[in-house]
């Protein structure tokens, strides 16, 4: 059966043609006239023409047939592409360039086939066509990852000249194929008609030639009809798989994730897809017969501020050029953001695309996000403002103990002081003042009395000393809480205060600090200090870790229950650092622990709380120095080291006492 294609394409007339050659070729077999040499080279001519008509015409037609199926499916993939996913692209990118290698092949097939000339330089023209319009695909390509509306504008903009470009080359080279296989039929067909035009005088004896002829056209006649039906055939077949290739198209617009909507210059609706009422929850039949106003009304219906939707939708209608992104908030909660862009054919805009994307999800996550932010923020303030508090309170603590001591000395050294004794005298003398020289003189009472208030003076005068150095440490104690809790007052503002002072007599203030607590607990302190110059410290912080040090390490003593319980003290150059050490034979610590040691909230002690070595470390480093300890594990004792940064001259001998 004949394909429609083939009846539109012309195979009716040229059967037509061959049919009044056999009539031609019939009246030669009747007059049988003709010469039968003269017809055996006439027919040998019609062969050869129908020979290069079979090698050269045909074969034109079936390239020039497959050269504009590769073009249609080349720009097909092209715009395709344009609207691929990512994970996409790569296949429609090696698609593109196989269509477009098979381009160059049916070019030069044609070169080949086509002789030198008009044919071969409308050849070139076309090469150079296309070689123009994928150079600009491929810059549109470029631009759809980085920038999608530029290369919508890049598409509108500079393809459709090219391809109008391509579309006269391969007319004009379409035209000369035809025009170049059409010469080759009409030779062709020329020869038999000079064999018509002389079949009067070739005569009858040229019957045998006729009949060869007739025979020899049926068969090309034949031939010729079946190979044109059967490239019209694969025409028709390229155009169904076109037709496949734009309904796989129209599917992939379908299944995108984005709802569509395309209207005319008039703001007529075009196309739509379902994503598209389905997001807006307008029924698909609201836009029959390409009416969209009732559906605009149901959408804008649907919108916060309905207002603004269609203002800017007749702002766009007013500005055909003008390209659009903006943000639609929904009642119900839903987000959408919309993206419109003009619509142009051979540089005029014809329409304009909208694309609508639901965001409500990705605003949800980012609103959750925030909050969750906002609430560890305020989790790590509350958190930051706890460890400092405790940290204030465990140093304040450890110097009240020595307060405490200090105090209690004080108050056991007022209450067995002899001041009644004194009180005593004073009564005595006052019994004895008007013959006060008598008493002295003969009262054995009197006569005891210069020595006893000799005595009592110095046990008076020993108490006050005594009494005055426990004041001074009382002092000092409480100036240095004072200077933790304006130290930490001022911590959010400025550094730490330095001063230039000796290592050695920063170590002596934090014994002395502890001095009340190390004589009760009967620890002796073993002293391992080189002579170091002065250096630039902060004198506080410094010294609220080496109460902290001292201070385990009497626990550390205390724990042990060892007779002799000792605190050795070194102070050294370490090169770049000052090393300062706090050692003791007490209980020592588990090797599983040493990692630990430092953090909050970590404690071997009953009553602890896991802040004093947790503040100690974090105020070394503030200082721009480290603590470090070491221990050989439980009942061997530790050795904590605080590296300070400094640059001592070479030191002396480390001195011991």
């Amino acid at each position: 059966a004949e394909s429609p294609l083939a009846a539109r394409h012309g195979v009716a007339p040229v059967t037509a043609t061959f049919r009044h050659i056999l009539i031609v070729v019939f009246l030669i077999f009747v007059f049988g006239v003709v010469q039968m040499f003269s017809l055996w080279g006439v027919c040998n001519a019609g062969m050869q023409t129908a020979a290069s008509l079979k090698q050269h015409g045909l074969p034109t037609l079936n390239e020039l047939a497959s050269l504009q199926e590769h073009l249609a499916i080349y720009r097909l993939y092209s715009y395709e592409y344009l609207f691929a996913q990512d994970s996409e692209r790569s296949v429609k990118t090696k698609a593109m360039e196989t269509v477009a290698e098979r381009t160059r092949a049916a070019l030069k097939n044609l070169g080949a086939l086509l002789p030198e000339g008009e044919g071969r330089r409308l050849v070139a023209s076309l090469e150079a066509a296309i070689a123009d319009l994928r150079f600009e695909f491929n810059e549109v390509r470029k631009l759809v990852d980085s920038d999608f509306p530029a290369a919508m504008k890049a598409m509108d903009r500079e393809i459709p000249p090219h391809s109008e470009r391509v579309a006269a080359a391969a007319s004009a080279l379409k035209e000369y194929g035809y025009r170049f296989s059409g010469d080759q039929a009409n030779a062709t067909f020329a020869s038999f008609g000079w064999i018509r035009s002389n079949a009067v005088a070739f005569g009858a004896g040229n019957i045998l030639m006729a009949v060869g002829a007739i025979v020899f056209v049926l068969v090309a006649a034949r031939r010729s009809r079946a190979q044109l039906s059967e490239t019209l055939a694969r025409l028709d077949a390229r155009t169904n798989e076109l037709d496949g290739s734009l309904s796989l198209v129209n599917a992939t617009l379908e299944a995108t994730a984005d709802g569509l909507l395309v209207v005319d210059h008039a703001g007529r609706l075009v196309k739509f897809n379902r994503k598209f009422a389905w997001m807006w929850r307008v029924p698909a039949d609201s836009f029959a017969a390409g009416g969209d106003a009732p559906a605009m009304a149901l959408a804008a219906a649907q919108l916060r501020d309905p207002a603004a939707f269609m203002q800017k939708v007749r702002e766009l209608d007013a500005q055909p050029h003008a390209e659009s992104f903006d943000q639609l908030d929904f009642k119900d909660g839903r987000v959408f953001e919309r993206y419109s862009y003009p619509q142009k054919i051979g540089g005029a805009v014809v329409g304009r695309v909208w694309s609508f994307r639901d965001i409500t999800e990705r605003k949800r996550t980012e609103a959750e996000r925030a909050e969750m932010n906002r609430q560890l923020v305020d989790a790590s303030r509350q958190a930051g403002m706890a460890e400092v508090a405790t940290s204030v309170l465990h140093n304040v603590g450890n110097v009240l103990n020595s307060v405490n001591v200090s105090a209690t000395l004080a108050v056991e050294r007022v209450r067995k002081s002899p001041i009644e004794d004194l009180a005593r005298v004073v009564a005595l003398l006052d019994e004895h003042a008007a013959d006060l020289g008598a008493f002295i003189s003969h009262d054995p009472r009197g006569k005891r009395l210069p020595s006893f208030l000799s005595q009592l003076s110095g046990h008076l005068l020993l108490e006050r000393q005594n009494l005055h150095t426990e004041l001074i440490s009382l002092r000092e104690n409480v100036d240095h809480i004072k200077e933790i809790v304006a130290m930490q007052q001022s911590n959010a503002k400025v550094c730490g205060v330095t001063e230039v002072l000796k290592i050695t007599d920063l170590v002596e203030d934090s014994l002395r600090l502890n001095a009340g607590t190390l004589s009760r607990h009967q620890v002796q302190v073993v002293r391992e200090f080189q002579e170091l110059p002065a250096m630039t410290v902060d004198k506080h912080k410094v010294l609220q870790i080496l109460v902290n040090l001292i201070r385990n390490a009497e626990y550390a003593c205390d724990e042990a229950g060892v007779p002799d319980k000792r605190l050795t003290l070194r102070v050294v150059n370490g090169g770049d650092t000052v090393k300062i050490s706090v050692s003791d034979n007490g209980v020592g610590i588990a090797p599983e622990n040493l990692d630990r040691i430092f953090n909050h909230g970590f404690t071997t002690k009953k009553d602890g709380h896991g802040f004093g070595l947790h503040s100690a470390a974090n105020a070394a480093t503030e200082i721009g120095g480290r603590l470090s300890v070491h221990s050989d594990g439980l009942g061997f004792g530790a050795t904590f080291t605080l590296e300070l940064p400094g640059h001592p001259s070479t030191p002396s001998e480390p001195s011991t006492s």
